[in-house]
């Protein structure tokens, strides 16, 4: 090895390492390796801990938390343990489901640390040879996945499939003191809150022109609850009560400055009721710390509240000042209960019930947790892509992206010999150079993106075929095997470079002035640009150095 390829050979390995490190986190390969799990939630919630038992027709698996694990106790912003349970719990339902079993979270006990999934017409066995079929957690030491980033491939809607949202600020909501600025950009955050609590991986929320909340969600299956989710205000109060009635006008007269009338609607066998309030909310949902599902003693859904330690002094005082009068729990500006207060109450805890689903119930825990909007939003626009839609454009771009490049690779090997297998492999590192510069810049992989990878897979072998022809005329011109790469080389460099860089221009101005879809094209073909001319002048011009290094080299393979 000569030192003039020692720049060179650090160079491409770089290049490689690099490439290696950002691609393969999002292949199978890591997940059969390092577990579908994140490594955080292995950490918090071990397989050592894992429990499974036989119940009646079915078998239980128990996940728990290892309360002093890291990712729970160190740092400003530790891991709340009902948020990572419900994760891992929710990960391995949907592997399980998606295998054709039955399987369903049932009871999760976050004070204890622990969630369960009832598997039916599974015993303990069946169920552990599953978990390891689909790779939960990880099979090679968790420690090897420090040196890779924790950021994988992200498909875009026309892909995976999902929800398209554009919202509009209600400007006549936002309250006076606060600009419209402000309130668009409070609520993009309220909403990301709401969206990660949810679980949606990879969401893209953006403020627009004209006060406008554009929202991405990729995989989503259930859109009407996620527009539920979003839209919902969620303002949390507490009123108490100075009567009640059938209708409004029994309860008349009020006093505008320091009483309001609300009603709470009517239920299956329950009539609507009204409710005349103090104006001034005793403790709001800015006290809250906490609000999750939990079970009543009959088994029905329900929202456990924990306060702050501000909102827990003021909820003790106003009970132990009011007992035996009637506190009303308003969301939205209506009356969900407005139970009696029978003691004083400490701790800072209190319940919502109200004929819960476990779904509603979970819903309205989420954006009390996440806070409320500061202002309405108007729906503009929805646009659904189905997963089916998805799946069958990742279907076909396979089948094109493989057959295609199986084709490819097989007439340059056969053509061009040894060295159309060089090529092969500089095509091969250049479409995986486009895969981890995209996820190394958080960037987005749409089916146009994959049509200019295709393109640049073709430009690719273009430039290698300029090359090699031009190193055949020179070789059959009577010069040496080293004489003719480099003349070759030379020959035909300015050509690939200015072919890819006119491309260049023409992919700068798509990105500059395109949007959507034309922003997901010019991406993917101007990153394959680059790395096309890293691959065919340095990588391969390397390899054949090395392979052809010294002047006894008397054929060459091409």
């Amino acid at each position: 090895m000569k030192n003039k390829h020692s720049v060179k050979i650090i160079v491409v390995l770089a290049v490689v390492i690099f490439t290696v490190i950002y691609s393969l986190p999002s292949t199978t390969m890591w997940e059969n390796a390092f577990g579908v799990l994140t490594p955080d939630e292995q950490a918090a919630v071990p397989e050592r801990l894992l429990e499974i038992n036989s119940v009646e027709n079915a078998a239980v698996i128990k996940f728990q938390v290892d309360k002093m694990a890291s990712v729970l106790t160190a740092g400003k912003n530790p891991v709340k343990v009902e948020d990572i349970l419900n994760s891992v719990a929710d990960t391995a339902r949907k592997l399980l489901v998606n295998q054709g079993l039955q399987a369903m979270v049932i009871n999760p006990d976050y004070e204890n640390g622990n969630a369960s999934i009832r598997v039916l017409e599974k015993n303990p066995d069946q169920v552990r040879a599953l978990l390891k079929e689909i790779s939960l957690y990880a099979k090679f030491p968790l420690f090897l996945t420090k040196i890779f980033p924790r950021s994988k491939i992200t498909f875009g809607l026309d892909l995976k499939g999902g929800i398209d949202l554009v919202y509009q600020v209600d400007v006549n909501s936002i309250e006076k003191d606060d600009s419209i600025t402000d309130a668009v950009q409070r609520s993009v955050e309220i909403i990301r809150n709401r969206i990660d609590i949810f679980g949606i991986a990879e969401p893209s929320i953006k403020a627009q022109e004209g006060n406008r909340i554009r929202i991405q969600l990729p995989g989503v299956k259930d859109p009407e609850r996620v527009k539920k989710l979003i839209q919902n205000t969620a303002m949390l109060q507490f009123h108490l009560v100075i009567d009640q009635a059938m209708t409004a006008a029994q309860l008349e007269p009020i006093n505008p400055e320091t009483e309001i009338v609300l009603m709470k609607p009517a239920a299956p066998n329950q009539q609507a009721m009204w409710f005349k309030l103090q104006k001034r909310a005793e403790v709001t949902g800015r006290d809250l710390k906490i609000a999750k599902p939990i079970f009543d003693d009959m088994g029905s859904p329900i929202v456990h509240l924990e306060f702050n330690a501000e909102g827990a002094a003021k909820f003790a005082q106003l009970t132990g000042a009011h007992v035996g009068d009637q506190l009303a729990i308003v969301l939205d500006n209506k009356v969900h209960s407005a139970p009696v207060i029978q003691t004083r109450i400490t701790g800072g805890m209190a319940t919502i019930t109200g004929k819960f689903s476990l779904e509603e119930a979970q819903n309205l825990a989420i954006v009390l947790r996440a806070g409320a909007l500061p202002a309405s939003l108007i729906a503009l626009e929805s646009r659904v892509v189905g997963p089916t839609l998805g799946r069958e454009s990742v279907e076909a771009g396979k089948k094109a992206g493989v057959l295609g490049a199986l084709l490819i690779l097989i007439f340059m090997a056969v053509f061009y010999k040894l060295c159309g297998v060089l090529a092969d492999l500089a095509v091969i590192l250049n479409t995986a150079i486009i895969f981890s510069v995209l996820v190394f810049f958080g960037g987005t992989l749409t089916l146009p993106g994959i049509a200019g990878l295709i393109l640049t897979i073709g430009m690719a072998v273009d430039a290698n075929i300029i090359i090699f022809e031009r190193i055949r005329e020179e070789f059959r011109s009577g010069k040496t095997v080293k004489a003719s790469i480099n003349s070759g080389f030379d020959r035909a460099l300015a050509c690939i470079v200015d072919s890819n860089v006119t491309t260049l221009l023409t992919v700068a101005i798509l990105y500059a002035f395109g949007s959507g879809p034309i922003r997901g094209f010019a991406t993917t073909l101007g990153i394959g640009l680059v790395a096309n001319i890293f691959t065919a002048i340095v990588c391969v011009k390397l390899a054949l150095d090395l392979i052809y290094s010294g002047n006894r080299a008397k054929t060459l393979s091409i």
